[in-house]
């Protein structure tokens, strides 16, 4: 076992003896000798195993075997994918209209989730608190602005009314 090199043989470990005498075990090692047969003989699928074959694709998880069957995954509701994306653009843009669409479609998109078992709902509720919460920023943004503007051009006016 030495004197092979453990890195060129991988299945070195994994080859089970397919015959051979059984092998009493040692007194005291605890073993009552009930199954006499282990490791002794014993056959473990050597029909179905090579262990020269190569590393190909497993038939259990590509297409299947006999007796696998997997079930497609439902398609993504598209509708939800649009929410999210115009609700990240209606946060990052100026055009909170678009976080609004973002909102609407989002609430479209999770009812259309519910009647049809689509996936997306993550992405739905994604879209819906990113279209409320960008929305709600630009607005206190702009509300903010334009009261900050009528307060300058007030106490400009205020200013030029008492100076002449």
């Amino acid at each position: 076992m030495s004197s092979q090199n453990n890195w060129n043989n991988p299945d070195m470990y994994y080859q089970q003896p397919q015959s051979g005498p059984a092998v009493d075990p040692a007194p005291g090692s605890g073993y009552n000798g009930a199954d006499a047969t282990y490791g002794a003989g014993a056959s473990y699928g050597a029909a179905s195993y090579n262990p020269n074959a190569a590393y190909g694709a497993n038939a259990q998880y590509v297409g299947g075997g006999p007796g696998v069957v997997y079930q497609p995954l439902p398609p993504t509701n598209t509708l939800a994918i649009i929410a999210l994306v115009c609700s990240i653009f209606g946060m990052i843009s100026s055009l909170f209209i678009a976080g609004i669409a973002g909102i609407i479609m989002g609430h479209m998109a999770r009812k259309q989730i519910r009647q049809s078992g689509e996936r997306g709902d993550g992405m739905a509720v994604g879209a819906l608190w990113v279209g409320y919460v960008g929305t709600a920023l630009w607005l206190l943004f702009w509300v903010g602005y334009i009261g900050i503007m009528v307060l300058v051009l007030g106490v400009a006016m205020v200013g030029a009314g008492s100076a002449g």
